[in-house]
């Protein structure tokens, strides 16, 4: 009996000294038993918690084991991009032309746009971007021409070793959509575009109101999801399946199969407005450098920084693609997009992160064949963070914050959480994933990856399974 008092003292005395061990321990059998058949029956689960100072794994379930990451990959590229180009890094266009102009301001050449690879040009997410096109008209009116006998060529050569507009990854039921345009050396307005329609009587088939883009309908009106592909060779979008019917406007949003293409147009009708060419005057797209151009003016986006933090704040897909393969054509020499993946790999390497149980081949995690696991993102985000200054970082700055941003405004958080995680989420069709930093009750910061793929539960149900999970870290640790 004496004994037995005397291990069970010890016992205490160790668990005084260590309560750190004892509130892991706990958490690790919450969670445990909270991943188990009852809530997640069919689904496959990874996670892993790690603390932020140490390192240190504080619970695991499956944390090896690699599963699809969907838009959590887009974690990656945002850290690879700031460190390989800096916070303050500003994608440039140039304009320019060739040939002279006239003392009667007439321009014997090309006046020429040389795209840069810059996301930004007329988007949504930066207003200063959206008068692009009346930056181009004012700077070359200010020089003095007043009337261009060549044509508007954009200089695409940037990725001119590079086919492929969107990674070969790609499921093809996405081609087209709105989430997924494609990267080019110039684009224009996010790559996006809106087709309206209007629709009759069920079984008649549609008719395009009004675009700019070239669309075909083969679909009738009913009942059931609209497809979209769009062909960048022959610049076409394909509508097919079925619409709503008796509908005077039905909107919906397309990549745009050339954006090049788009901005050549708009530029030229900019230009005709203005006197400076005729309506008959062409557009080129030129896939070679255009040599010895004289620059009247260079063009810069916003700032890394503010354009990651976008990214990130909408899951934009388009952005992430952007930087992963202008990645490609700054470090590499080559603007594809697996050499773009490749050094989004190469950079885990620079953190000290083992990387065997990752493989990416895009940069928005787009691609079912992108893998990660639980422990690998968990360690990158510790290191991450420790390496580029904690939450003063851009990287830390361009995570949405539990309850009051981007993708985690939606989440049934409880009061005790909101402001406490800084999180991006990652979710397709059965993919629900989550991975960031939380503040727990404690005042200790943790680094966490959440990962649920072959989900059959709604997005809103494995939203609060989610938000309990973080709630049981938050309250033992």
């Amino acid at each position: 009996m004496k004994k037995q008092w005397i291990i069970r003292l010890v016992c205490f005395l160790l668990l005084l000294q260590s309560p750190g061990l004892y509130a892991q321990k706990a958490l690790q059998k919450e969670l445990d038993n909270y991943c188990s058949d009852k809530n997640f029956q069919h689904a496959q689960v990874s996670l892993c918690v790690r603390d932020l100072e140490s390192n240190n794994i504080l619970a695991s379930v499956n944390g090896e084991k690699s599963m699809t990451p969907a838009s959590i990959v887009k974690l990656y590229t945002s850290a690879a991009a700031l460190a390989y180009l800096g916070d303050d890094f500003r994608f440039k266009t140039v304009l320019g032309y060739t040939g002279t102009i006239e003392k009667n301001g007439t321009l014997n050449g090309d006046i020429v746009v040389v795209g840069g690879g810059d996301p930004t040009m007329g988007s949504k997410f930066f207003p200063s971007t959206k008068s692009f096109i009346d930056t181009i008209t004012k700077a070359v009116l200010d020089v003095g021409i007043t009337k261009i006998k060549g044509h508007v060529v954009i200089d695409c050569s940037i990725y001119k070793d590079d086919k492929e507009s969107i990674p070969s990854t790609w499921l093809f039921d996405d081609f087209g959509k709105d989430y997924a345009a494609g990267v080019f050396p110039v684009s224009y307005q996010d790559n996006i575009f809106q087709i309206s329609i209007k629709t009759g009587e069920k079984g008649e088939v549609a008719e395009v109101n009004d675009t700019t883009q070239n669309v075909s309908i083969d679909g009738t009106t009913g009942d059931s999801t609209l497809l979209l592909h769009s062909n960048v060779d022959d610049q076409l979008v394909k509508i097919t399946g079925y619409i709503p019917p008796n509908r005077n406007e039905y909107v919906v949003r397309s990549a745009m199969p050339s954006p090049p293409d788009v901005l050549g147009m708009e530029l030229h009708m900019a230009f005709f407005r203005k006197g400076l060419v005729q309506y008959t005057h062409e557009y080129k797209i030129s896939k070679k450098n255009i040599s010895s151009i004289k620059v009247l003016k260079e063009i810069y986006s916003p700032q890394l920084q503010y354009i990651v933090a976008i990214m990130n704040y909408y899951s934009s897909n388009n952005y992430a693609e952007h930087l992963v393969k202008y990645l490609a054509y700054t470090q590499k020499g080559s603007g594809t997009f697996l050499n773009g993946a490749l050094c989004v790999m190469a950079y885990m390497k620079t953190l000290g992160v083992e990387t065997s149980g990752l493989s990416l081949f895009d940069g928005s995690g787009l691609s079912r064949t992108d893998i990660s696991n639980a422990n690998h993102m968990s360690e990158f985000l510790v290191k991450e963070y420790n390496k580029v200054g904690g939450k003063e970082s851009s990287f830390y700055k361009s995570l949405p914050t539990s309850g009051r941003s981007g993708t985690l405004r939606s989440f049934p958080f409880p009061p005790t959480l909101v402001d406490k995680v800084h999180a991006k989420t990652g979710s397709m069709s059965g993919i629900r994933n989550l991975a960031g930093y939380m503040e727990t009750k404690s005042g200790k910061t943790v680094a966490f990856c959440l990962m649920f793929n072959g989900c059959f539960d709604t997005d809103y149900q494995m939203k609060e399974k989610e938000a309990k999970m973080l709630e049981m870290i938050y309250n033992n640790y």
